[in-house]
């Protein structure tokens, strides 16, 4: 039997790896399988991709490079069995090291090859927070495709000292720019990665996370507010709200916000960051108080 191709979409938290995902599934003609692995325990990724021929399985909870890793197996084994898809796609968690999931797919789970790892850029906080760390650093060292993701926030002399930052890094895989990573998605795919891969070492994650989930209507202009006030240490906060104006969908990355109408049933919501859980109680009271 063939095996089986996969793709590993990895990037930093709230690169635009959902984003991505969302227009492979909407352009994709194949009989795809879509494995997510989201840091938290509510699964909002799965529920904002859709498209014809998908299969969606989530890991939930971890980072599947480390403490889900014997569960990626079994979920692979699942799919195969059930789904027989044409292509694998997997979406890792922003704090992911892709090294491990390239060992552990090319090494240990039969069946499959690793097609090609590609890798969104958030450019916008790249040139914010150049101090990029080992996790950013091996997403970017590792990828066959890189996406500069978010070219929109950035003027052109920025734009060109990151271009020569992840080359600096990476002078191998090939450069997409992108708003909204809106390109061809038919790029990602056939790629047929070459080389070795390195069984991975178990890598502390320093991100905390929590969630929070109501089913009152919050207050519109008082949760802007809110998300205008987060405290530095969240990073990161996604999810479904439920305001008094419209249904959203809630992106929020170092400082910036976004809210797409999207129908949601109640309001969910995950934060993440480093110390975030020292803010866990002061955000879920303030999100309370404005609950109506």
């Amino acid at each position: 039997m063939a095996k089986v191709p996969v793709t590993v979409i990895t990037g930093y938290l709230g690169a635009g790896k959902t984003t991505l995902l969302r227009r492979i599934a909407d352009d994709s003609s194949m009989r795809l399988a879509i494995l997510m692995n989201e840091f938290g325990e509510i699964a909002i990724d799965s529920k904002i991709v859709e498209g014809k021929n998908i299969r969606i399985t989530e890991l939930a909870g971890g980072c599947a490079c480390c403490s889900l890793s014997g569960e990626f197996g079994a979920a692979v084994a699942e799919l195969l069995e059930t789904v027989k898809p044409e292509w694998i796609v997997v979406e890792t968690t922003g704090v992911a090291e892709p090294a491990a999931l390239a060992y552990d797919i090319k090494e240990s789970i039969p069946g499959i090859k690793l097609d090609a790892i590609v890798t969104v850029v958030d450019a916008d906080s790249m040139a914010r927070f150049p101090s990029l760390g080992h996790t950013g650093r091996e997403q970017i060292e590792l990828a066959d495709i890189l996406i500069l993701n978010k070219i929109d926030l950035l003027g052109e002399n920025e734009m060109e000292r990151i271009r020569n930052a992840v080359k600096t890094i990476n002078e191998r895989a090939v450069i997409v720019e992108s708003e909204r990573c809106d390109i061809d998605t038919k790029i990602l795919f056939g790629i047929e990665r070459q080389g070795e891969t390195k069984k991975h070492k178990l890598h502390k994650i320093e991100f905390e996370y929590f969630d929070y989930i109501t089913g009152k209507k919050l207050d519109h202009e008082a949760f802007v507010h809110f998300i205008e006030q987060l405290p530095k240490e969240i990073y990161r906060s996604k999810g479904f709200v439920k305001t008094t104006k419209e249904k959203y969908l809630m992106n929020y990355v170092a400082g910036r916000y976004e809210l797409e109408e999207f129908d949601c049933e109640k309001t969910e919501l995950v934060f993440i960051g480093k110390g975030a859980l020292a803010h866990k109680q002061k955000i879920h009271d303030a999100l309370d108080s404005i609950g109506i």
